[in-house]
């Protein structure tokens, strides 16, 4: 979080209509009840999840982004530096640990099955229909898509490296490696890729089969044949490894 020294301290005695939806996750994050000026930081970055979704980055205006959060424009100068730095940060908010199964899990202690039904399970969670900011995130990815911001950089790399990294290292252990290979590498982003190209390319999912994600029945099917196509490559590359050494060993 950026603070400006020299920028005023916001007045953040002033209070949306809305409740804010990401008090909660605050709460869990922070772990203790937010105070006010915690309170003012986290309804900015539910105010710009909704405005940057319903304008895209560049026609959404801080004005009507610390209106909606029912504070002052020196907020978001306060807090994040610049509108920038906001929709990265914005961007960061579904990668929180607290909301992020893989990254949470003790590889040691559960199965490859275990940790791929987290990892769907997260990007396609059954009850984000009923979940307002779910739906805000899907439909920020969506336009980030499709109007490119152009201020990300690598900001939605590095947020999924936990995942990346997490997933290398369930694969080394299913496979008995130290550290990962060439085909290791290849095989994260084949499971990866198994999901993500359904936020990539939504415009087409949704244009040519729009009810496969729409719902809480559709959403859990999904996450089961995602867990059982990812389960058959890593079992398809076990096989192939323990055929490359038996090879090597006549």
């Amino acid at each position: 979080m950026r603070i400006l020294s020299q920028i005023s301290k916001p007045d953040v005695t002033a209070k949306t209509q809305n409740p804010c939806l990401l008090l909660q996750t605050a709460q869990r994050v922070l772990g203790h009840e937010p105070n006010a000026q915690e309170e003012t930081r986290w309804r900015l970055l539910q105010a710009a999840t909704e405005v940057f979704a319903e304008s895209g980055y560049h026609a959404a205006t801080t004005r009507e982004i610390c209106k909606r959060a029912g504070v002052n424009l020196a907020s978001i100068h306060y807090y994040y530096g610049d509108k920038a730095e906001l929709y990265r940060e914005v961007f960061r908010l579904p990668f929180l640990e607290e909301c992020n199964t893989l990254v949470t899990m003790d590889i040691a202690q559960v199965t490859a099955r275990e940790a791929l039904q987290g990892f769907y399970g997260w990007l396609f969670p059954s009850a984000a229909e009923e979940d307002p900011m779910q739906r805000l995130f899907m439909r920020l990815h969506a336009r980030e898509d499709a109007e490119p911001s152009g201020v990300l950089g690598d900001a939605m790399v590095q947020a999924f490296r936990p995942n990346h990294e997490k997933m290398q290292a369930l694969l080394c252990r299913e496979f008995g490696l130290k550290k990962p290979d060439a085909e290791v590498d290849r095989l994260v982003f084949a499971v990866f890729g198994l999901a993500t190209v359904y936020f990539h390319n939504r415009m087409a999912v949704e244009t040519f089969v729009p009810n496969l994600i729409a719902g809480k029945k559709a959403k859990e099917a999904m996450v089961q044949r995602l867990v059982e196509y990812a389960m058959a490559i890593i079992e398809a590359e076990a096989k192939r490894r323990t055929a490359a050494k038996q090879a090597k060993s006549k």
